[in-house]
């Protein structure tokens, strides 16, 4: 849990956003409250004081980590309070190098991944970490058995996401060329096009197949979290740009 260097990345964001949070007085008022019934956070002043306390920790080497009992009973209480989103934050902020490091791996052996999207799924996958039971049976190595967790399930995101066909150096669709134009009301010229247009995004790197998918079988944002209307947003913006500029295959 090192402190991670200054970038603009979304996690650096999130984690000023973080760390701004936890001095607001009520988050402090509120930190207070749980941990005068608590003998591990006691020790503590402040849910800061606290945090980085535990991005201070280092492993032992074997996989043990100092912080470890504290985790536990964070952990502990949240699951006793699953409506608690100080302890949700404060586990997360503690966490966030391990997120930058995870994110540097990621984009080596993905490089295609979308850096935003490769940091939203990271989050997602840490927060669901937090949530599973396994976590509450253990009594040492939790620090590592988060990290872990959290970083199998972006990697199989992340293979997921590369898999589908059209993503390796041969010119295959990403999407089958019916259900890119399935349900299109257009004349048939214009679906041609599309279709046309589309994988050529692909074929160039544009757009990944999972990004397609997403465009296709989902018309609107309605009942979409932000962080996947960002998603459709971004999308857009390049294929708009895509669709100003010439194709490669003609310069």
């Amino acid at each position: 849990m090192r402190t991670c260097s200054a970038c603009r990345c979304l996690l650096c964001q999130l984690e000023i956003h973080l760390k701004q949070e936890l001095c607001e007085a009520g988050r402090e008022e509120q930190y207070a409250s749980i941990a005068l019934s608590d003998s591990l956070l006691s020790g503590y002043p402040s849910a800061s004081a606290l945090s980085a306390h535990l991005r201070s920790c280092r492993s032992d080497g074997n996989g043990g980590h100092p912080a470890d009992a504290i985790l536990l009973e964070m952990l502990r209480l949240r699951h006793r309070n699953g409506a608690d989103t100080l302890l949700r934050d404060m586990l997360l902020l503690a966490f966030i190098p391990v997120l930058h490091s995870t994110a540097r791996q990621v984009a080596r052996r993905y490089p295609r991944l979308p850096p935003d999207d490769t940091a939203q799924h990271l989050v997602a996958s840490l927060l669901e970490t937090f949530d599973s039971p396994k976590l509450l049976a253990r009594d040492s190595h939790l620090a590592f058995a988060i990290s872990r967790m959290a970083k199998r399930s972006m990697f199989d995101w992340a293979e997921r996401e590369t898999r589908i066909p059209g993503n390796t150096e041969r010119d295959e669709p990403i999407v089958a060329t019916d259900d890119v134009v399935c349900g299109i009301p257009e004349p048939l010229e214009r679906a041609v096009l599309l279709r046309h247009f589309l994988n050529r995004c692909q074929r160039e790197g544009v757009v990944h197949g999972s990004d397609l998918e997403l465009l296709v079988h989902n018309r609107t944002c309605a009942g979409y979290s932000n962080a996947l209307r960002q998603r459709v947003k971004r999308l857009l913006g390049k294929l708009r740009k895509a669709a100003r500029a010439p194709s490669r295959s003609d310069r």
